[in-house]
């Protein structure tokens, strides 16, 4: 193809790329480190939507959090979004089942252990709000139990906390 005719597809190319992220914004929700164990068990940090943020539930309005992660050994290290309660319960009896986004990535291979490991949410947009959002971290201990009387919570950083949603217009 000669250069004259790579133009124009260059440029329809680039027109039909902007336009499809167009609509696409971001908030930056915990910049700073964050250490999460057994005197700090959550993270509970409210942010702001405007009203243009896209609650549908389909595939293509999906939100993405990401986030950076250190140290986690156990299974049970849940992130939440607009969880029904601020408290964190035992895996077994999660009262913010509705509101999960997922489990903290394991990291503990010894070779690891020390480095941060990015995490990665994809969820419905449907469980965003116009206006005043939470998310919340709980940590847990090997079994899924968590609060004072659970013993060796599992000892997390947390920094990085980015949302990649849709917008309306």
């Amino acid at each position: 193809m000669n250069a004259s005719k790579a133009i124009p597809v260059l440029v329809a190319l680039a027109a039909g790329w902007s336009c499809a992220f167009a609509a696409a914004d971001f908030t930056t929700i915990r910049r700073t480190q964050t250490n999460l164990g057994d005197t700090v068990p959550k993270l509970l940090v409210s942010f702001t939507l405007p009203s243009t943020v896209n609650r549908s539930s389909s595939t293509s309005n999906s939100a993405v959090i990401d986030m950076e992660a250190l140290g986690v050994e156990y299974n049970f290290n849940e992130v939440y979004i607009n969880p029904p309660t601020t408290t964190c319960t035992d895996n077994s009896e999660d009262a913010n089942q509705a509101a999960t986004l997922g489990v903290l990535d394991e990291h503990d291979d010894d070779n690891l252990k020390a480095e941060w490991a990015t995490n990665h949410f994809v969820f419905s947009s449907s469980l965003l709000e116009v206006g005043t959002n939470q998310i919340m971290i709980c940590v847990r201990n090997e079994t899924g139990d968590v609060g004072t009387g659970a013993g060796n919570l599992d000892n997390v950083g947390v920094k990085g906390v980015v949302l990649h949603y849709h917008t309306t217009q």
